[in-house]
């Protein structure tokens, strides 16, 4: 009897924490979509600022070898206002598109499942011009990143040879 009682009670709590588990995914998800909704009409404008910078005064200061560093880390900023601004946007063209199972998965897949899923259902919905948008930014967030850190590395190694030659 006492057994009975002590699996029934473990039952409960199990049951207890599943439930609780579930509302607080949803109540995460709710709270994500809700910030998400407001904070991307200000990330498009952040994008398209960092956009213009990074093409008319970054890519320009890059030429030179003495401010290969500054324009690679201005690169950086700028890669990581791409991908957040890619991430958001994929996660609220994941939720419109294939509602919250969806977003789930994603966010189960580290996070970054987000991007592929939101990639898969404007396919999957013919969407071609916000796919190409995705595509777009996922390249523009890691070739400014891949070559921020090139110009910075390269940077790094001009000032050493200026130290070596005196």
């Amino acid at each position: 009897m006492k057994e009975n009682l002590k699996m029934a009670g473990y039952i409960a709590i199990f049951i207890a924490l599943a439930i609780g588990s579930i509302l607080l995914i949803a109540l995460f998800i709710k709270g994500g979509i809700w910030i998400s909704e407001r904070i991307y009409p200000w990330l498009a404008i952040i994008t398209g600022i960092a956009l213009f910078i990074t093409i008319f005064c970054l890519l320009p200061t890059a030429i030179f070898k003495r401010s290969r560093g500054f324009a690679g880390a201005g690169l950086l900023i700028a890669s990581y206002v791409f991908g957040v601004t890619l991430w958001v946007s994929a996660f609220l063209l994941t939720y419109t598109i294939w509602g919250g199972v969806a977003l789930i998965v994603g966010l189960f897949l580290m996070g970054i499942g987000i991007v592929p899923i939101a990639m898969l259902a404007t396919a999957f919905v013919k969407q071609w011009s916000i796919f190409g948008q995705l595509i777009l930014l996922l390249v523009m967030t890691f070739e400014t990143r891949l070559f921020g850190y090139y110009l910075i590395s390269n940077h790094e190694e001009y000032k050493t040879r200026q130290l070596t030659t005196g």
